[in-house]
């Protein structure tokens, strides 16, 4: 074999080398924006590959990218986990978007093999959402409404699939009958009508019996009749093992009504964050009574649930965990917010900054709002918007704060 020979053998090698670096990064990328669920990133991540690589390999990496992993910020245990399967189908969903219509009892690969067949990612999403729109509408004729929420649609899904939810959701209303056995009554059907399952999930409601005195205060947070019936034996619904049709939905709605955090936690849907809510306000309610390490660690793992999960809701949730002014509690919030790449926990972590006087709050919160500037532009425009407040007592923390970021990125 000749020197140039020797040489394009190892040309080649190098390029192919290279090649799979770069498409091993582009992958990360994806996984790593639905890890951390920053949509606009993934819209734009996805629309340069298909620009640059066509729509076919877009669709590959996407595929490719289920399987990976993505680096968790707090907590214990390994600091890599897989993205979570119901994280990545709303994903998914969203930047098709038609989010809203996930429990369409059809796989998240079959979706994805089917994009292939498509052209573009508009081209996709136009046939994509019109067949889950076919499939739910049969689902939901036929009476598996869980998790279908009329107010949580994408505004490109169909205002016959809107109509259709609200009337069925009103008519399981009106048929809820529930059985009571001496104190005790079954709730199951409330759990299985997607209105009345939001309000137990709300109210942090754990099981299928209650006592009267929660049931009163349950039916006063639902805020609709419901007929009792006494019975010396409660019925099983038929459809409690076969609702809903998807399965994954089928084990989140158990996970729900058992509040099984490490079960919400492997799927980690946005559906689960009232339950966790629910069960970190219980958490810090046995914590204030007796601040043992025992609670405060069943605290931190809750919020690490939170960060898991990641949904807008949680931001809001951490913020007010400040305001308890309890240290401890404060920068675990603090800390967690600054994992949240979105403009809102990024004002929310400008505004303590700018309030407060402890050393080690400033310390966080400064940590925080450098973290969350790496994959956050708006972070830049929370800092600039404060300044230009006349409410900001340490502008000059910030004005340092707004150096340092600009130097990074």
């Amino acid at each position: 074999m000749t020197e140039d020979d020797n040489r394009a053998i190892i040309l080649k090698a190098v390029k192919d080398r290279v090649r799979q670096s770069e498409e091993q990064q582009r992958v990360q990328m994806i996984a790593d924006a639905i890890g951390e669920r920053r949509d606009r990133d993934l819209l734009d991540v996805l629309s340069s590959i298909e620009q640059e690589r066509g729509w076919p390999e877009t669709v590959n990496h996407l595929m490719k990218a289920q399987h990976f992993s993505y680096a968790i910020p707090i907590g214990t245990g390994s600091p890599k986990s897989k993205i979570e399967d119901l994280k990545f189908r709303e994903m998914l969903f969203s930047v098709l978007g038609f989010r809203g219509l996930e429990p369409i009892p059809t796989t998240t690969e079959d979706l994805l093999t089917r994009m292939k067949d498509e052209c573009s990612l508009v081209d996709a999403s136009d046939s994509l959402r019109d067949y889950a729109e076919s499939i739910a509408y049969d689902q939901i004729e036929s009476g598996d409404t869980l998790f279908f929420d009329s107010s949580d649609f994408d505004i490109q899904v169909s205002e016959d699939i809107i109509q259709m939810i609200e009337q069925m959701s009103y008519e399981e209303i009106q048929r809820i009958t529930l059985e009571r056995k001496d104190d005790k009554i079954s709730i199951v059907p409330l759990w299985y009508c997607e209105t009345s399952r939001q309000a137990l999930s709300n109210y942090g409601i754990r099981g299928h019996i209650i006592d009267s005195k929660q049931l009163e205060e349950v039916l006063s947070v639902i805020q609709f009749p419901v007929a009792i019936q006494d019975v010396t034996q409660y019925t099983v619904l038929q459809r409690q093992s076969v609702y809903p049709s998807n399965t994954l939905y089928r084990n989140l709605h158990n996970y729900i009504m058992n509040h099984n955090d490490e079960g919400l936690s492997i799927l980690s849907s946005r559906h689960s964050f009232a339950t966790l809510k629910s069960m970190l306000e219980e958490t810090l309610d046995i914590y204030n009574k007796d601040s043992s390490s025992e609670n405060f660690r069943r605290f931190l793992h809750l919020v690490h649930k939170h960060v898991k999960v990641r949904t807008l809701d949680s931001i809001l949730l951490l913020e007010r965990l400040f305001y308890l002014k309890d240290l401890r509690i404060a920068t675990v919030a603090i800390t967690a917010l600054g994992n949240f790449y979105h403009e809102s926990a990024a004002s929310s972590l400008v505004e303590i900054l700018c309030m407060s006087r402890n050393h080690e709050i400033v310390k966080t919160a400064t940590s925080s709002i450098l973290n969350v500037g790496k994959k956050c532009p708006e972070t830049v425009s929370a800092i600039e918007a404060a300044l230009e407040s006349s409410n900001c007592t340490y502008k000059g923390r910030l004005k340092r704060l707004r150096k340092e970021i600009g130097k990074k990125n």
